[in-house]
């Protein structure tokens, strides 16, 4: 759940890794700057507006006990320290790369943005304001790089094909009845075997009902899964869409174990018409990917380790203020 939770909340699904590939350690940043990536700085402020609005999203989410885990052999602060710098990291060589493709933001959209700093910097008591450190100005910058670098995104994107096919994108709902055969002799997987092929013969000629046989003779607690291609084992899905709604499977076999399986629905029209948002959305971050690692090779980097320990997130305590993300998608509109 915690890796869900941290995928939410990155910037987008690329981290760059130019901080830990090139760090020179350096004293030739200022106390004001985490890092610089080919002369463009991140600054303190920046860092501590990101951490701050992470941090009230994991407590909001569940609790501040949160920060007692440990994830990775890593204390969880310490993790989600380092998820944010990759964040940074990666809008700030976006926005070094589209300084080199001459894109830029117009007047109008300029404007908009100085709103958006307002209304998020307003949303801050002086109390607040005197904790984080920031300006209305470092909340406009942070804004700004964040409407450079999706700017970037749909550039880099432009040419990817949007038309996906219900073939590619059909998702299936099944339900199943699995034994688990790990670790079983030879023996005991025959017997397996049979108990599906005894359960299957009573419901095509007994009429017994899928679910209640499930609950008494399956080994997984889950009944129903609804999956497109490419989700499950191959053996599982190649028998689970070759079925058509209301049929029922011979046995299956997978490295775990034997499936019975019975299609509920051999074409979800909700479920694959959010499958084709996904596939897209995968295929967009594809493009994406593979033109920004090549950008981001080579690129030197400074890294301010003194200035980056001494941001904690027991600073932030008390400070309680809108979404950051939020106020911005208020005044710039999203995909």
């Amino acid at each position: 759940m915690l890796v869900g939770v941290i995928v939410m909340f990155c910037i987008s699904g690329c981290h760059s890794d130019v901080l830990s590939r090139e760090i020179i350690f350096t004293t030739g940043l200022s106390a004001s700057e985490i890092f610089k990536i080919g002369g463009l700085a991140c600054t303190v402020s920046e860092a501590r507006l990101l951490l701050v609005n992470v941090k009230n999203q994991y407590e909001e989410a569940f609790g501040k006990e949160i920060w007692d885990q440990k994830i990775e052999g890593k204390p969880f602060q310490a993790y989600v320290k380092d998820m944010v710098k990759n964040q940074l990291a990666q809008l700030k060589c976006m926005v070094l790369y589209a300084n080199e493709e001459k894109i830029t933001l117009t007047e109008e959209e300029k404007e908009t943005l100085r709103e958006a700093a307002i209304a998020y910097y307003n949303s801050l008591d002086k109390e607040e304001i005197q904790l984080l450190q920031i300006t209305e100005t470092d909340v406009w910058e942070l804004y700004r790089s964040l409407a450079i670098s999706g700017k970037l995104y749909d550039m880099l994107t432009q040419e990817v094909e949007e038309e996906i096919s219900d073939a590619e994108a059909k998702v299936i709902v099944v339900w199943h009845i699995f034994k688990d055969c790990t670790g079983s002799t030879d023996q005991e997987k025959a017997e397996k075997k049979r108990e599906l092929l005894e359960i299957r013969e009573s419901l095509l000629t007994q009429g017994a009902d899928f679910a209640s046989l499930a609950e008494e003779h399956s080994d997984d607690t889950k009944l129903e899964y609804a999956f497109g291609r490419g989700e499950m084992e191959q053996s599982f899905e190649m028998a689970s869409f070759a079925l058509e709604t209301g049929e029922v499977s011979d046995i299956i076999e997978t490295a775990d174990g034997y499936h019975l399986i019975k299609c509920i629905s051999d074409y979800d029209e909700e479920k694959t018409g959010r499958n084709k948002t996904e596939l897209l959305k995968r295929r967009k971050q594809e493009a994406f990917d593979r033109e920004y690692a090549v950008f981001i090779r080579g690129l030197l980097s400074e890294f301010n380790e003194g200035a980056w320990e001494n941001i904690t997130f027991d600073q932030f305590n008390g400070i309680d203020n809108k979404n950051l993300y939020e106020v911005y998608e208020e005044y710039w509109e999203t995909d």
